[in-house]
């Protein structure tokens, strides 16, 4: 099911199959998202319960093994729909005997949307509904329209720290740091910049970035409860994907018991977090 939002200067649709951002046009029509080509089937998944891919796709827990795939399963769910109107948009996943095959905790995980003005705003509610602690991430991917063009940026709000972190082929975390790329706020978009895979943001200091083209500004993306955040491109393709993450892939070595996975948040029974992001057009 898809659901169209729309103000004057924004519109928006959004399928409840992922509860995912498939379309986000500017006041012009023009379209800001990724087309979900054959370089990358999708324009803007939700990240849950994990991020990248677990050691052997396997998930640990009790003496049991569990089967999980890269990202998790919820873009692949189909979330209730619990509402929506001309400019809002509220989704709902909760665990079922699928996601428990894969993922033995009961959760609840709200997804709201809605526009105002030039401004589309997502907001999250992940709450353990079980009796034992719940491990989890949570990561928002999506995807903008970028080009070969010179002049393709992101600029920081604060001075990040000197180094990054970086995934290994099967998206797992590699024990090292990287140099950052970034220089004076600044990290340039191109081709080279993104030859050794994504950049990973361990510990982010900004609350907001704006990416920007060869001819001025083209969104800001801010968020809160996201600690981390990543920068990624496929070789070749005309898209930059700016997500906030809640949580880190698991480091390569690691095939332990999934409720002391480093890096990733653990709620307690009954507690619920939140996180949120605005994303605004400035054109």
């Amino acid at each position: 099911m898809q659901i169209r939002l729309q103000t004057d200067q924004l519109r928006a649709v959004l399928d409840s199959h992922g509860a995912e951002l498939v379309s986000l046009q500017n006041s012009t029509g023009k379209e800001l998202l990724w087309s979900a080509g054959t370089q990358w089937p999708r324009h803007a998944p939700i990240l849950f319960p994990i991020i990248g891919r677990l050691v052997d796709d396997v998930l640990h827990h009790d003496g049991r093994d569990y089967p999980m795939t890269q990202h998790g399963f919820a873009r692949d769910c189909d979330f209730t729909v619990l509402e929506a109107t001309d400019n809002r948009a509220r989704f709902l996943l909760k665990n079922t005997a699928a996601t428990e095959a894969m993922y033995p905790f009961p959760f609840s995980l709200e997804a709201s949307w809605s526009l105002d003005g030039s401004s589309l705003n997502l907001n999250f509610r992940l709450t353990n509904t079980g009796k034992e602690p719940l491990p989890a991430s949570l990561g928002w991917h999506p995807a903008f329209h970028w080009d070969p063009a010179p002049g393709w940026r992101i600029l920081f709000d604060e001075q990040e720290t000197d180094h990054i972190r970086r995934v290994n082929a099967n998206v797992q975390l590699t024990a090292a740091t990287d140099p950052t790329p970034v220089r004076d706020k600044i990290l340039p978009l191109t081709e080279e910049v993104f030859a050794r895979g994504a950049i990973i943001f361990e510990s982010l200091r900004s609350r907001t970035i704006r990416y920007i083209s060869p001819t001025g500004p083209v969104l800001d993306l801010a968020f809160a409860g996201f600690p981390q955040f990543t920068v990624w491109k496929q070789k070749g393709a005309n898209f930059v994907c700016l997500e906030p993450w809640a949580g880190l892939p698991v480091q390569e070595s690691y095939r332990g018991e999934v409720l002391t996975k480093p890096g990733q948040m653990l709620l307690q029974p009954d507690e619920s977090h939140r996180f949120s992001c605005i994303l605004t057009s400035h054109r």
